[in-house]
């Protein structure tokens, strides 16, 4: 399978310019340096957006590019999905059938140090800050080019998204993990509160600069995409009154998809926010997020069984109206009971993943809502979503717990299997229970471990250790 590099596409963006051809003469383009750049950025803008760019979209193909992390022919590695899906399987609420790739996400080990997983979830996530850094170095801090300020925006926000998935996994209280910017090395481990405050700023600063911003495909970031990723981020820290706001304006112009068994695979999707559009360049085949998840598809779930099931106890929590217990009929088409049939590829190999959707920012919103003590328009914005899911379904009456118990077991079924279930277990403070009465989980996963566990931590890999010496402690085993 091809992998296209970063690099690659910046070499071919110099070769291919067309203008400025005195600054990139046939000497000087093995030498390009970065203040040559942001001059080029300040004279000839267009040149300077179509270098950077193609460094993006190179990131873009890396973030959903196979063996991103180098360990060889690894199928449980293929960028940001991969990660989702290893992470749900940590969770309550995925239940593998089969001990095969991705077994160690499901049976924890997945976190120790010498695992090669987590090994490829901190490199993916640096390697990403890396792409982005090597973009934002390029530009200058005042920008007059619109398609320059958009990109800068697009790369804060994309680099504020990897932070933010990089301390939930890696953060151990205030042990946080080390900081890259365009300004900033410090390969030690910096305070989870400055990461914290990394993230802000970037996204922030992203939200302000892409204003005006009319993006070409669902591929790009734009407005309301920064505004979903504040809106998470402003959720996990605990800001209620901006979580609503974002998650508001997230999802201006988006609402509740009509058709919930399309196989969540087309980027079209009216609901779709924010996704990668897979095509024959870009398909990685069976190391791909459909083949390990969609069980009556060609791939490893489809043609060898390894399923990816709903837990027993969140089936029975849907009600019996709601279309989305359709999405766990497996016995219907031929699958074991609890079997998933909500992801199904219809393409050869060629699915689309989803990034984020509307439904998440009413879910946001409901959920914020109640944690900010306005249960009515908690009940209106959890109606807003679950009545287009359930035509049975009517405005609640809970309130308070009740209430913020319903909203979170509607998030649970609504974004099953779209990488919220372990973030959302930490944040909640959620016990991992898979031995229980009645349980589907599979033995290879039958353990429990209490909320706050040290098992939720993912330990840093031993090859950062190893070569990074300033790196400090390490998380507990």
């Amino acid at each position: 399978m091809k992998r296209i590099k970063v690099l690659l596409i910046l070499s071919l963006s110099l070769s291919m310019l067309s203008c400025s051809d005195e600054f990139l003469g046939k000497d000087s383009r093995d030498n390009v340096s970065g203040d040559q750049i942001i001059d080029l950025a300040n004279s000839s803008p267009e040149a300077a957006f179509t270098i950077t760019s193609g460094m993006e979209s190179g990131n873009n193909i890396f973030i959903n590019d196979f063996n991103t992390a180098g360990n060889g022919n690894i199928h449980d590695d293929f960028g940001h999905m991969a990660v989702n899906l290893g992470l749900d399987l940590m969770s309550n609420d995925m239940v593998q059938y089969q001990s095969h790739w991705f077994v160690n996400y499901y049976n924890y080990t997945a976190r120790n140090e010498v695992s090669i997983r987590t090994d490829m979830v901190w490199k993916f996530y640096y390697k990403v800050i890396y792409n982005m850094n090597s973009i934002l170095k390029f530009l200058p801090e005042e920008i007059n080019n619109d398609e320059l300020r958009y990109l800068k925006a697009r790369c804060l926000a994309m680099r504020g998204l990897s932070y933010f998935n990089l301390i939930r996994i890696y953060g151990n209280g205030t042990d946080g993990i080390p900081m890259y910017t365009e300004t900033v090395l410090e390969p030690s481990r910096v305070p989870t509160s400055t990461i914290v405050a990394l993230i802000e700023d970037d996204l922030t600063t992203a939200h302000s600069l892409i204003d005006g911003y009319s993006r070409p495909t669902k591929v790009n970031i734009d407005k309301n995409v920064v505004a979903g990723l504040l809106a998470r981020y402003y959720l996990e820290y605990g800001n209620y009154p901006l979580a609503i706001s974002y998650a508001s304006e997230a999802r201006s112009g988006y609402a509740p998809m009509n058709n919930l068994f399309d196989g969540f695979n087309k980027i079209s999707n009216s609901e779709w926010m924010w996704g990668a559009d897979i095509n024959t360049n870009t398909s990685t085949y069976y190391a791909s997020y459909f083949s390990h998840i969609g069980n009556s598809n060609a791939g490893y779930a489809g043609l060898l069984g390894v399923y990816k099931n709903i837990d027993r106890r969140l089936y029975d929590a849907i009600s019996s109206t709601d279309q989305r217990k359709s999405w766990f009929d497996g016995p219907s088409q031929g699958l074991p009971q609890y079997a998933n049939t909500k992801y199904y590829d219809d393409t050869d190999f060629e699915g689309d993943y989803v990034f984020m959707r509307a439904a998440e920012m009413y879910l946001i919103e409901a959920e914020a809502r109640a944690l900010n003590g306005d249960d009515a328009g908690a009940r209106q914005a959890l109606y807003d979503l679950i009545s287009t899911r359930d035509a049975s379904y009517t405005l609640s009456a809970n309130s308070g717990s009740a209430l913020l118990s319903e909203i979170r077991t509607h998030r649970r079924i609504e974004l099953w299997g779209e990488g919220f279930a372990f973030y959302d277990m930490k944040r909640w403070g959620v016990d991992l229970e898979r031995n229980y009465p009645g349980s589907n989980h599979t033995s290879f996963g039958y353990f429990n471990y209490p909320a706050g566990s040290t098992k939720f931590i993912f330990q840093i890999p031993l090859s950062e250790i190893n070569a990074n010496p300033a790196l400090g402690n390490q998380n507990p085993f």
